[in-house]
């Protein structure tokens, strides 16, 4: 009795249907969307458009930069396109470079990272990240950890 339960158990695992590789490959595609700057595109019940990249900035918003090394400041703008409060994450955006290094933005200039915005409201983000010298930024990378979603801005 045992032998022929041990049977059919191997019977089944043999010919149960494996999930299908290419869904696994179609769902990681659907989940990277690549856009142009100054394009505007859907993430996170928010409409973003990239306004403006500062290469080797000098001043972050009216502080002057005196921290060693380069400085970009991006600037986006964050409109919620929903009918709820909504929170807009300043860690969504990232920078990367034509090596494929990955910047993150300067938490002691920029120290506010979260911020509400109600429904039809926009509001402007701005962005100081350390990078550097002769480093060439190519892309802003925007990442919601949760949910998965890439968009890649061509800068």
């Amino acid at each position: 009795m045992a032998l022929g339960a041990l049977a059919m158990l191997i019977f089944v695992l043999a010919t149960y249907p494996m999930p299908d590789d290419t869904a696994t490959t179609a769902q990681a595609e659907a989940e990277e969307r690549q856009v142009e700057r100054d394009e505007a595109f859907e993430f996170n019940e928010f409409s973003l458009t990239v306004e403006d990249i500062e290469m080797d900035a000098t001043h972050f918003g009216d502080r002057a930069i005196s921290s060693p090394g380069n400085y970009v400041v991006v600037t986006v703008r964050v409109e919620n396109t929903s009918q709820e409060p909504q929170e807009a994450d300043r860690r969504w955006f990232r920078l990367a470079d034509a090596e494929g290094a990955v910047y993150e933005h300067d938490r002691d200039m920029a120290i506010r990272t979260r911020q509400d915005v109600n429904p039809g409201n926009a509001l402007v983000i701005t962005s100081p990240y350390s990078v550097p010298a002769d480093t060439e930024i190519t892309h802003l990378l925007v990442r919601d950890v949760e949910d998965g979603e890439l968009v890649r801005v061509e800068l």
